[in-house]
């Protein structure tokens, strides 16, 4: 399953929905998929953290109609192990894989050292990539910025990322503070 992306690469272009939270429920992407069957559909950002707590959010959210397959799933937290344990609960929903968010500017998430918090911690950064891809036979994609003021570290934080098993990386073209 971790081959997912060198398949898809020979059907270019590829085209994506946004994760959006507060916009990408199955609703929206069941929508999108009848407009044009071949974009790839995000999830609405989730937090690891409330997947692993509540059996409610998981049950709610996780389930998708199979139109809206391939369905990648977007999480964020900053603790791997939280990661890890989403990352079991993900997988009984036959989803195609799971997106690391490590691009939102929200204050009150990068507060908290999530999202594009991560890009100053990369340490953490690395080791949730990693704890992350040894733990599912999901591949698993992150979506970060160019950095946090500046860009001169993205190609380097990239490597990193990619040594760490990211399979795909997608950036989002600000900063943070942008």
């Amino acid at each position: 399953m971790k081959t997912f992306w060198q398949e898809q690469l020979k059907n270019w272009p590829i085209i994506a929905l946004a994760p959006m939270d507060g916009y990408t429920d199955s609703a929206y992407r069941q929508i999108t998929k009848k407009v044009n069957p071949n974009v790839y559909c995000f999830t609405e950002f989730f937090s690891a953290d409330w997947l692993v707590h509540s059996k409610f959010l998981a049950d709610s959210v996780l389930p998708h109609h199979p139109s809206e397959k391939p369905l990648i799933v977007q999480i964020f937290w900053k603790d791997p192990e939280m990661f890890v344990q989403a990352a079991k609960i993900i997988e009984k929903y036959d989803v195609a894989w799971i997106d690391i968010n490590m691009w939102c500017p929200a204050k009150k998430v990068i507060n908290s050292w999530h999202g594009s918090g991560l890009i100053i911690n990369s340490d953490t950064a690395f080791e949730i990539v990693r704890r992350l891809s040894e733990a599912t036979h999901l591949p698993i994609s992150v979506k970060t910025r160019l950095g946090w003021n500046w860009s001169e570290s993205l190609i380097e934080f990239c490597k990193w990322l990619e040594k760490a098993g990211a399979n795909l990386i997608t950036v989002h073209g600000r900063t943070t503070k942008q």
